[in-house]
């Protein structure tokens, strides 16, 4: 929120402004970035920030207005004291999202807020809001280059930090200039690592204004050129803009500001104020008293408020309020925002706020809660307001909870709880409403991470609950933190006694044997998940409950899949997707089941259905998903495009959405993916990066199993050029995961290489002994392909190798089938049919050469050529790291759409990419030429495609 500063006071600011102005022609030609500025409470943050879009924007208020100069939209948000508990209210408000808008985007934003958008049961609803924002911000950066700015991050929750950093990494990706204005207290960690986020020449420091500024701004402000007395003055202000502009304001009220006939600016009365508070709270003596009640009423809003909030506060009309109002802009207290009005400064609100004593306060933000509640503003709107004035037990407040609770527990968990708690404690236990408020409290503090307080509160709600509706709800919640807490007898137990209960309905039963069927399968008895899931679908035959139907037939075809009873598990996700999609509140458990059916595809080696089935998890992630589900969609894909060798595609996807975002499993699955990849492609600084960076993940995720990441760890060994050890990372595992032959399939095959290769017949026999046993129960090619292969390695047997690598080639596995080929090759060698070898080794070389798997090639090169094979002439097969030569195929497609001026939303429409995609790919390109903007990739484009012709 821009205060009103007068033309030309803004002073000794020049190299700030430079990099602004140039930060902005780079927006206006399609370039984003991000700058963070730091500074003191009135060193001039905003002031230097509105200055530097004045010629980019008219208008001097929050949310969005749109250039003139540059053709850029501006969009201003500010952290609130008052609202830190709220998730994203910066974002929000800057993007204006609650104002009616035919926006189908912006709608969906104001639906979530308002809870009219249906979500599942657990929905992180701060994590789909944070999504759909981005997603709108993309969208406004395709109409017109955006300018975000965040002002008072220091007062941002911890979500909108969150997002501002993940902002950050990608506004170069787009025409989106992000700009984020702090004080340096306090040190919070989250803001401190957006300090990492920044390039260290985007990251200013705005300190005390120097001395010949001072001057400057003093002469601007006394209307002459200072005498040397209010040049010493000034200097007790150390600097401070603010102080500055209050000090000479308050010497100008009480005339103490001279000008002589030559036009110097004198001293005229030495009465200033010792203290930028003392010179706030002389403005503000200034103002009459009823002016000053209203404003104090103002205070309680926050730094911006609504004129609506207000009126409703007070009890008046707007007529009523004018003359204040009025009264309040003169003096240079408030200044119009774009949808009230606002404090000048942030310290001027404070100082209103902090006269005031504590009890009254308190007092007053109860009322002003129930009247803005009465007036049916928005829930966090009065939410914020009683957690500084509780009104715990009264009749209002319970009728306001009837109403705003699941709204509130779904967008502010964290505000819904300390709420919840105050009222559910001053009500008798078993009194109407107390089970209900229990129940939303209960699911409020698992969202939170308390779970233990949650089962607490559940577990007593329990023993007075008679409503079906909350026996479910409240076993819901415990079922959830009691799988988290791995404590799996007692919710058995619990939902036993709750399905012996008389008179329960079909309906209530089906979702109860449906919470024992996730919470069984959680803990991994895949039978007993069955039978409590065919019991559920059983009891609701012809009832219509798409919850307990689609969470049902999603536990039955997960079940199938763990059995390996892969082609029964697909009609089962094809069922519970056709009933998912009937339910928008069943929306998360749709991108989990397309997810899921991804994958079982991919282990059926049905690669073209796996990539459509997860490009269709991808797009509905894009639009309704939250990170975890977009991070899983990714994933897939990424899995996808490594098996079939687009490893290039494959580092695309896996890059698409930051590692901090994803789940420990997962991060650590995909750092192992991308140093496997680094590691056949001859970088092993950057696959060793790569295994660093996963270790903090593997600590977080435990001794579970991640084949990718063991298989990197074994290559490390490897290469190093030790086998032995190699051998030994993969054995280890296998030997700790006996029963998990499914889970470790894709370590066998490296295992029973390495044992050969080191002379271990034993461990090569034992462990092609578990792949044999494995192929005789399925029908996967792959699984065919990998007993083939083990068994030829074993035997020496040159055909059942070939016939190994016809299989993986068969099943669209590059990779394997190109180490198969090298193991016939070497068996031909050994039986001296040189000429044979000389023709499988050279398709084995080939393949390794389109994955671009330089280690393999130098590796297989060199020990053909000691049995005197060499390839004929080729192409040169390394790789450029960097510059154009370095460029992919889609990286290439994707710069010369740049080239076009093609927005990333229109490339990924062109392409049929997603805008992640393609901004990972945009990122990407910058990177590998070396080169910052946008402009930059198209002019080298150009330049390539002239030379061309």
């Amino acid at each position: 929120m821009p205060p009103v500063i007068p033309a030309g006071v803004l002073a000794g600011r020049a190299d700030e402004m430079a990099l602004l102005d140039g930060l902005l022609r780079e927006l206006a030609r399609g370039s984003g970035n991000a700058v963070l500025i730091e500074g003191e409470p009135g060193i001039g943050k905003t002031a230097l920030v509105r200055a530097a879009l004045a010629s980019t924007a008219h208008g001097s208020s929050a949310g969005a207005h749109h250039g003139n100069q540059w053709g850029c939209q501006v969009f201003w948000g500010a952290g609130d004291e008052l609202g830190q508990e709220l998730p994203l209210h910066p974002f929000l408000d800057a993007l204006q999202v609650r104002a009616t808008s035919v926006n189908a985007r912006r709608t969906t934003i104001a639906g979530l807020l308002r809870g009219e958008v249906a979500t599942d049961r657990g929905a992180d609803v701060p994590a789909l809001l944070a999504e759909q924002l981005i997603a709108l911000i993309i969208d406004e950066t395709d109409v017109r280059p955006v300018a975000l700015v965040i002002d008072d991050l220091h007062w941002a929750d911890l979500a909108s930090v969150k997002l501002w950093g993940r902002l950050a990494r990608t506004a170069r990706q787009v025409p989106l200039l992000l700009i984020g204005l702090t004080r340096p207290v306090p040190q919070r960690e989250d803001l401190l690592a957006l300090r990492r986020v920044v390039s260290g020449a985007h990251r200013v420091q705005l300190g005390s204004l120097s001395q010949p500024a001072v001057a400057e701004l003093v002469g601007t402000l006394a209307g002459g050129r200072p005498d040397t007395g209010l040049l010493e003055l000034a200097a007790g202000a150390a600097g401070n803009p603010l102080y500055l502009t209050e000090l000479f304001a308050a010497l100008t009220r009480s005339d103490g500001i001279a000008l002589t006939p030559s036009g110097t600016a004198q001293l005229a009365a030495d009465n200033a104020p010792d203290s930028l508070p003392g010179a706030i709270a002389d403005r503000l003596g200034f103002v009459s008293a009823p002016t000053r009640e209203v404003l104090r009423a103002a205070a309680l809003l926050g730094v911006e408020f609504a004129i609506t909030d207000l009126i409703a506060v007070l009890g008046k009309s707007v007529t009523d309020l004018v003359p204040a109002l009025n009264e309040a802009r003169a003096t240079g207290v408030l200044t119009d925002s774009g949808s009230g009005l606002a404090f000048r400064h942030p310290l001027i609100r404070e100082a209103l706020y902090a006269e005031m004593p504590a009890s009254v306060r308190a007092a007053w933000h109860r009322d002003a809660g129930h009247a803005l509640a009465t007036a049916g503003a928005a829930p966090d709107r009065v939410a914020r307001q009683l957690l500084r004035g509780p009104a715990a037990g009264e009749g209002w407040m319970l009728d306001w909870l009837a109403t705003s609770a699941d709204s509130l527990v779904g967008q502010a968990p964290g505000v819904a709880a300390e709420l919840l708690a105050q009222t559910v404690a001053a009500i008798p236990a078993g009194s109407g409403r107390h089970g209900w408020l229990a129940g939303r409290l209960a699911d409020a503090l698992y969202r939170t991470g308390d779970r233990t307080a949650a089962v607490r509160v559940a577990e007593r709600a329990l023993g007075h609950a008679a409503d079906p509706d909350l026996v479910v709800d409240l076993h819901w919640t415990l079922a959830q933190c009691r799988m988290l807490a791995g404590s799996a007898e007692e919710s058995f137990a619990e939902i036993e006694r709750a399905l012996a209960a008389p008179e329960l309905s079909a309906k209530h039963r089906a979702r109860l044997l449906v919470l024992g069927a996730r919470t069984y399968l959680y803990f991994g008895d895949v039978d007993a998940a069955g039978r409590e899931a065919n019991g559920a679908l059983a009891s609701i035959a012809g009832s219509g409950d798409s919850w307990a139907t689609g969470w049902a037939l999603h536990v039955l075809a997960v079940a199938a899949t763990i059995r390996g009873e892969l082609a029964e598990a697909l009609p089962l996700y094809d069922r519970a997707l056709a009933v998912a999609e009937t339910d928008t509140a069943l929306a998360d458990l749709g991108l989990l089941l397309l997810v899921n059916k991804a994958v079982t595809l991919c282990n059926l080696n049905r690669y073209d259905e796996a990539l459509a089935t997860a490009e269709r998890a991808r797009q509905r992630a894009d639009q309704v998903g939250t990170t975890f589900r977009l991070a899983q969609a990714h994933g897939v894909l990424g899995q996808l495009f490594f098996e079939t060798g687009r490893w290039d595609d494959a580092l695309t996807e896996i890059d698409t959405v930051p590692m901090d975002l994803k789940e420990p499993g997962a991060a650590c699955g995909e750092f192992g993916t991308l140093a496997v990849i680094s590691f056949h492609r001859n970088q092993p600084e950057s696959a060793r990066r790569y295994l660093a960076a996963a270790e903090p993940h593997a600590e977080r995720f435990g001794q579970r199993l991640m084949p990718p990441l063991l298989l990197a760890r074994s290559l490390d060994r490897e290469q190093a050029g030790s086998r032995t050890d190699a051998l030994a990372v993969l054995t280890a595992a296998l030997d700790a995961n006996p029963g998990d032959i499914g889970e470790t399939e894709d370590l066998l095959g490296d295992a029973v290489r390495l044992a050969v290769k080191t002379g271990d017949k034993t461990t090569a026999q034992t462990l092609t002994g578990q792949v044999t046993a494995l192929a005789d129960q399925s029908q996967m090619p792959h699984q065919q392909a990998n007993a083939l292969y083990c068994r030829g390695l074993v035997d020496r047997d040159h055909a059942m190798l070939l016939e190994a690598a016809q299989r993986y080639a068969d099943a669209g596995r590059p990779l394997p089938r190109a180490k198969a080929l090298e193991a016939a090759a070497e068996c031909l060698v050994e039986v001296e049919d040189r000429t044979r070898a000389r023709l499988v080794f050279e398709q084995a070389v080939e393949v390794y050469e389109l994955l671009g798997a330089e280690a393999d090639l130098n590796q297989v090169q060199a020990e053909f050529r000691a049995y005197g094979i060499r390839r004929g002439p080729h192409s040169k097969h390394r790789r450029a790291q960097s510059g154009w030569e370095s460029l992919t195929d889609m990286e290439l497609r994707v710069a010369a759409l740049v080239e076009e001026g093609l927005s990333n939303p229109e490339i990924a429409a062109r392409l049929v990419l997603s805008r992640r995609t393609v901004s990972a790919h945009v990122s990407h390109i910058l990177k590998k030429l070396d080169v910052a903007t946008r402009a930059e990739v198209a002019r080298e484009s150009a330049l390539r495609a002239r030379a061309a012709q």
